[in-house]
C-alpha cells in the first residue's frame, strides 16, 4: 500500500511539474500567434522576429516534453543508457545556452580546465541532470549574486561543480537532501516539489557516477562526479 501511495505521489507531482513548465513556453507561443492574427500587415521585419519568437518556444516546448519523457524512464528498474564519448564542458554550455531566455538575466560564471577527458555519457539524461542542479541553484541563490560553474579533470574523469550563495543547508539535512520529495524545511517559501536532486542523483549514478554536496552559511556546492573509463559502458 505505501508503494502504491508513493508511486500515486510521484505521478502526481510530475503531472503539476510538466503543467506549470508547459506553461511558459505555450504563453510566448499563443502571444506570438495571437499578435500577428491581430495585426496581419506587420512589416516583414516584425513578422519574422516574432515567428522566430514561436519557433524558440516551439523548441523549448518540445525539449520539455522530452525531459518529462526521460524522467519517467527514470523510474524503469534499468535506465537504459545510449552512451557515447562526449565533452562536458560542451554540454553544460548547450544546455545554458537553450535556456538563457528562461532564466532572466541572472548571472551564471563559467570556468572549464582546456583539457578535459571525453567521458562516456548519455547526452539527453546529463542535461536533464546538469540542468536539474542548475535551476535548483538558482532558485536558492540571490538574485543580484552569480551561480559558479566550473569543469575540471580529476583522477577519477571529470567532475562539474555548481555553487550557489543561499542560504545553505543544514549539516542534519544534508543526508536527507537526495532523497525523493525531502525538501529542507526553510525552504518552503521556494517553489518544488523534492524531485530535483533524486532525479539528477539517478542519473548520475546509472553512469557509474557519484553527485555530492558541501554547505556551509552562505555556500553550496553540488560535486557532479563522472567516470573516464572508456572500457565500460555506464548501465
Amino acid at each position: 500500500m505505501e508503494t502504491t501511495r508513493q508511486t500515486e505521489r510521484l505521478r502526481t507531482a510530475l503531472i503539476d511539474a510538466m503543467a506549470h513548465e508547459f506553461k511558459t513556453p505555450l504563453t510566448s507561443i499563443k502571444a506570438a500567434t495571437t499578435s500577428l492574427l491581430a495585426n496581419p500587415n506587420y512589416p516583414e521585419e516584425r513578422r519574422t522576429q516574432i515567428l522566430k519568437i514561436a519557433d524558440d518556444e516551439a523548441d523549448h516546448l518540445r525539449e520539455l516534453i522530452d525531459d518529462a519523457l526521460e524522467m519517467a524512464r527514470l523510474e524503469a528498474t534499468d535506465i537504459d543508457i545510449q552512451a557515447q564519448p562526449s565533452d562536458l564542458g560542451e554540454i553544460v554550455r548547450e544546455v545554458i545556452a537553450a535556456w538563457r531566455a528562461s532564466i532572466d538575466g541572472r548571472i551564471l560564471e563559467i570556468s572549464a580546465d582546456p583539457q578535459t577527458p571525453h567521458v562516456l555519457l548519455d547526452r539527453r539524461l546529463i542535461k536533464l541532470a546538469i540542468k536539474q542542479l542548475i535551476d535548483n541553484a538558482l532558485k536558492y541563490s540571490p538574485p543580484d549574486l552569480p551561480v559558479q560553474l566550473r569543469i575540471e579533470g580529476s583522477e577519477e574523469g571529470v567532475r562539474l561543480e555548481i555553487t550557489d550563495r543561499g542560504p545553505g543547508i543544514p549539516k542534519q539535512e544534508q543526508q536527507r537532501i537526495f532523497q525523493r520529495f525531502h525538501r529542507v524545511p526553510s525552504s518552503d517559501s521556494v517553489p518544488g516539489l523534492g524531485l530535483v536532486l533524486s532525479i539528477a542523483q539517478r542519473i548520475v549514478e546509472s553512469h557509474r557516477g557519484n553527485l555530492t554536496l558541501t554547505s556551509e552559511r552562505g555556500r553550496t556546492t553540488f560535486r557532479l562526479t563522472l567516470p573516464a573509463d572508456q572500457d565500460r559502458t555506464p548501465s
